[in-house]
């Protein structure tokens, strides 16, 4: 009979397989689509990073507790746990960048066109390169106190499971770079909350006309955009229902019981969770444009 540490790890590894796939497939079938002259809009732009930022999560995580369960402990060095950390920091902080950015966008860009922000609507959209790269540079550089502190892991005798540990150990983290990291992460989850109520109203608007008019005929430029605001909104309630129960058990885990196997256990594999299913949320829109 299997050990609970290899059925964790056999878990990890079937997450990290399913997700990487999902994400790797959107990836490049949206660079197929631009290498072959077809034009891409913002949203399927910002998508594309941040799939890759998925995979780049789901790597740097998912193999490392793979290895973990599967017994091999201490398989990093300082170099190696300094990249890993790092690679998952960033993509941590690009994941709730580009959510945030992918719901403000959607916004705007249901916006009415008739409305008094249709020029910053137009000019708004058309300078989506600009606002990715600021979020990746924003990210790269916040996460660089990570590399800084973080270190190979430290053998130890009492150790009795191979989850009651880290695989790397982390030095005192600067107080500069965490409250810049909350306040990052509260302002993206704040533009999202805003940007998904504005999105919910004029749905519920858009609904209302069609009730009164009693007719489902809507233009063709409309049903796209309500179908991607739709995904959205999904997207977006999947991103916040997981990361706010990761980080519940994350400050369970830093403040009450740091060597709860179960504890850590659950907040890396719900940490794991948004990666894994939020390509499956938009390939369906991703089909229909291939």
């Amino acid at each position: 009979m299997l050990s609970q540490n290899i059925c964790l790890g056999i878990m990890f590894l079937a997450a990290t397989t399913i997700g990487t796939i999902a994400n790797f497939f959107l990836f490049t079938s949206y660079t197929l689509n631009v290498l072959t002259g077809h034009k891409i809009s913002s949203l399927t732009f910002i998508f594309t990073q941040l799939s890759l930022v998925n995979t780049t999560m789901l790597v740097s995580k998912g193999i490392p507790q793979t290895l973990q369960g599967l017994g091999w402990n201490y398989f990093l060095d300082d170099v190696g746990c300094k990249i890993v950390f790092y690679l998952r920091k960033v993509s941590e902080g690009l994941s709730i960048s580009l959510t945030c950015l992918l719901c403000a966008f959607q916004a705007i860009t249901l916006n009415p066109s008739n409305s008094r922000w249709a020029e910053f609507r137009v000019r708004t959209i058309q300078h989506s390169t600009p606002f990715c790269l600021f979020c990746w540079i924003l990210n790269l550089l916040i996460e660089i106190p990570i590399p800084v502190s973080t270190r190979g892991p430290r053998s130890s005798s009492n150790i009795t499971s191979a989850f009651d540990y880290m695989f790397c150990t982390s030095e005192y983290i600067m107080g500069v770079y965490l409250i810049i990291t909350t306040f990052r992460n509260v302002l993206c989850l704040g533009i999202m909350v805003l940007a998904s109520g504005y999105m919910v109203l004029l749905l519920h608007k858009h609904y209302q006309h069609i009730q009164r008019i009693r007719s489902t005929k809507l233009s063709p430029r409309r049903h796209p955009e309500i179908r991607a605001t739709q995904t959205i909104l999904l997207l977006m309630s999947t991103f916040f229902s997981f990361y706010s129960l990761t980080s519940i058990f994350s400050l369970l885990l830093s403040y009450f019981d740091q060597k709860s196997p179960w504890m850590l256990t659950t907040s890396i594999t719900l940490s794991l969770c948004y990666p894994t299913i939020s390509p499956f949320v938009w390939i369906p829109r991703a089909l229909k444009t291939l």
